[in-house]
């Protein structure tokens, strides 16, 4: 403690006359709220069942590469683009806080298409990754990747692009 004292001022009244308010002074000491140091967090661990947290990027494989077509046209009324064949994606308008345009498996021959919808030129779209139940895919193996980007509220993003005309 730094010898620091608090100073209350209360009104009591006098037991002789109750009519007459005396202001009283109190000493109180302040009390720590928090005697001692607080425990060291807990190390995050991530299991494929669970991978949330999900544990250090360094100690993770680099996740393959997807692609969007450029430039996306809002008259073509589709986004086009390129990734592993098989893996399920979701395309998503960030721009109007990543809702779901489309979702789709990328085809055998390494390619998608999916419809835009609730789009409108300047705004941002991007692949996200699918439901990946059943599939036998880990989620930890799309956490990193060439130009994957983890953007806060929303999740990690393979690729982007801003939608034109």
């Amino acid at each position: 403690m730094l010898g620091i004292a608090a100073l209350s001022l209360g009104a009591c009244t006098s037991a002789s006359n109750p009519a007459t308010n005396t202001p009283t002074a109190e000493v109180n000491t302040p009390v720590a709220a928090y005697p001692g140091a607080y425990p060291a967090p807990i190390a995050p661990v991530a299991t494929s069942t669970n991978p949330y947290p999900p544990p250090p990027y360094s100690d993770l494989p680099e996740g393959p590469q997807f692609t969007i077509n450029q430039p996306v046209r809002l008259s073509n009324g589709q986004v086009t683009g390129t990734g592993p064949a098989g893996i399920p994606i979701r395309i998503v308008n960030i721009t109007r806080g990543a809702i779901e345009l489309a979702t789709v498996t990328i085809g055998a021959d390494g390619t998608f298409s999916a419809p835009l919808r609730e789009t409108f030129v300047g705004d941002r779209i991007a692949i996200m990754l699918g439901d990946i139940s059943g599939t036998g895919l880990d989620r930890n193996q799309f956490i990193r990747g060439p130009g994957y980007e983890d953007w806060p509220l929303i999740g990690i993003l393979f690729a982007s692009a801003i939608v034109e005309e």
